[in-house]
Parts: C-alpha cells; structure tokens; sequence
C-alpha cells in the first residue's frame, strides 16, 4: 500500500515538472499610435486568462503568471527603446524555464485593428507557423472578441 503510494506521489511530481511552461508577452504596438499602447498589455492579460481556464491547462501546460513575468521582466530592466530590448526579453523568458512565448502584434487600419498571434518555441525563438491566429480583425473596442479563437488556434502549437 505504501509502495503504490509513493508511486502515486513520484509520478505526480514528475508529471508537474514536465508540464510545458508558456510565458504571454505584451503585443506589440506596430501603430505608432501610442494611446494604444494600453492594448499592448490588455490583450495579453486577456489572452493569459483565456490559456489558464483552458481545459489543457495544468496537464498539458502551465501558463506563467502574470506578477511572476512581471518580476522577471523588471530583473533586466527592460527599455523597449533600447537596441538590446529582443534580446533581453528573451533572456528573460529563458530564465522562468519557458518552453514557449506566446505574443504577436496589431494595428490599426480603416478603423479596425488587425491582430496577429504566434507562439515561439524558446529555444529557436521561431514561431509555430502552422498554428498562428492571423489576420483577426475588429474595431478596437471589440478586439477581445476575437481572442477565444486564437486560443484556439495557439493551443495546439504547445503540445
């Protein structure tokens, strides 16, 4: 009885650690505009709690929180003017043990934003070409509509 517990416990503990980590990274910006620079984070906050209510998440992967990205973000000082910006975020995400990096970027044309989502393996810093949300398009105000497909299409690339 005791063995089979333990085995029980090992097996959980092992499982826990295998967990495929994913770190959600603010959106960029690509309008210029910067009133919308709140949408930068908005989004993916939002996209955050979508991944962490997901039924895949916890088994087959573990969204980083948000105070946790926040602090590790904050350890290398990140300036997005600086030329070492790249670089800097993903020595960041590396260090949270991030096996994936979810971010992508909009703008805001004719009145409607045009979003577009890709989850990057950590080690190759490459996005998973085939499970991307692109061209998701809304006005601004209702861009948050969208994000459930995406999640959709963004889940698979983190099997």
């Amino acid at each position: 009885m005791k063995s089979s517990l333990l085995f029980t416990l090992v097996t959980a503990a092992v499982a826990a650690t295998a967990q495929v980590r994913v770190a959600v990274l603010p959106i960029k910006n690509l309008d210029g505009n910067m009133r919308l620079l709140t949408y930068s984070y908005a989004i993916a906050d939002s996209l955050r709690t979508l991944f962490m209510h997901h039924p895949d998440h916890g088994t087959g992967f573990t969204v980083i929180p948000a105070d946790t990205m926040e602090q590790a973000l904050a350890e290398f000082n990140l300036d997005p003017t600086s030329p070492q910006f790249e670089s800097d975020l993903w020595r960041a995400i590396a260090r949270l043990n991030c096996k994936y990096a979810i971010t992508g970027s909009f703008e805001v044309t004719g009145g409607r934003m045009v979003l577009n989502l890709y989850a990057y393996d950590v080690t190759t810093k490459l996005a998973d070409p085939t499970n991307a949300a692109r061209n998701l398009f809304k006005a601004p105000e209702y861009i948050f509509e969208v994000l459930p497909t995406a999640v959709k299409k963004l889940v698979p690339a983190l099997k």
